[in-house]
């Protein structure tokens, strides 16, 4: 992770981390030193599969994850899936690994750990990699199918509607099972306005704020634009 090395550590607010381990036993005391540091530990998973489907219905703000893993799939594959979510991830290993390392060197948001792993080594590693994570925007989120992805900077607005979120660009419309909450987390949303409860728009989509009828135009669509939101567009001169 040679790419971001120049870091103040500041304070870090509490995280949402997701440990892959298949050895319990380590699992259980890594836990322990992540909640003696002050994280979050939502969940533990012993395989890939197992961890997917965590990643896929909760907010996860750094992944923990042994290479080695239950079933056919390793960590390095859980490393390549999760690429798009802008995860920063934590590999651990249980011997120095010299090919590994240096394929590792080379991803922006992931770092290299041999086990057994300190407890201040492994705060200083989390800092560490939430830090760069912070410091580089997403720019692709995982769409609906297997190997689907999406273009953030190709989202014209986010709308839920009943209990589907969508994604609509100029191209197409895709439709997720998961809250607008969810996904908000995975947008760089100094980008993007939400201009109503069930509508977040990029920002430098819209084309004109109808104030009096309350409406916001976009690249052929019109959407509702909120009062609470209109009063706060006023009165920040936000455009």
């Amino acid at each position: 992770m040679g790419k971001c090395i120049s870091i103040v550590f500041s304070e870090i607010e509490s995280m949402n981390i997701l440990i892959v381990d298949n050895d319990r036993l380590y699992a259980s005391g890594l836990e322990g030193m992540l909640l003696d540091l002050g994280y979050e530990v939502v969940g533990h998973a012993t395989n890939y599969d197992q961890a997917i489907d965590i990643i896929e219905t909760t907010q996860i703000d750094l992944i923990l994850t042994d290479i080695v893993l239950e079933g056919s799939k390793t960590g390095l594959e859980l490393v390549a899936a999760t690429t798009f979510r802008s995860i920063p991830i934590i590999l651990m290993v249980s011997q120095a690994m010299p090919d590994l390392y240096e394929k590792v060197s080379t991803l922006y948001d992931v770092l290299y750990l041999v086990k057994p792993i300190h407890i201040y080594t492994l705060d200083s590693s989390i800092r560490l990699v939430s830090q760069c994570s912070i410091s580089k925007e997403p720019k692709f989120i995982k769409g609906t199918s297997h190997g689907e992805v999406i273009a953030i900077r190709d989202i014209l607005y986010v709308e839920v509607e009943r209990t589907y979120t969508f994604i609509q660009t100029s191209a197409r419309r895709y439709a997720f099972k998961k809250s607008l909450t969810l996904l908000k987390q995975q947008l760089p949303m100094s980008n993007f306005l939400q201009i109503h409860r069930s509508f977040v728009v990029q920002k430098r989509f819209i084309k004109r704020i109808d104030f009096e009828k309350c409406l916001v135009e976009l690249e052929g669509h019109t959407l509702p634009l909120s009062r609470r939101v209109k009063h706060e567009i006023q009165s920040k001169n936000i455009n």
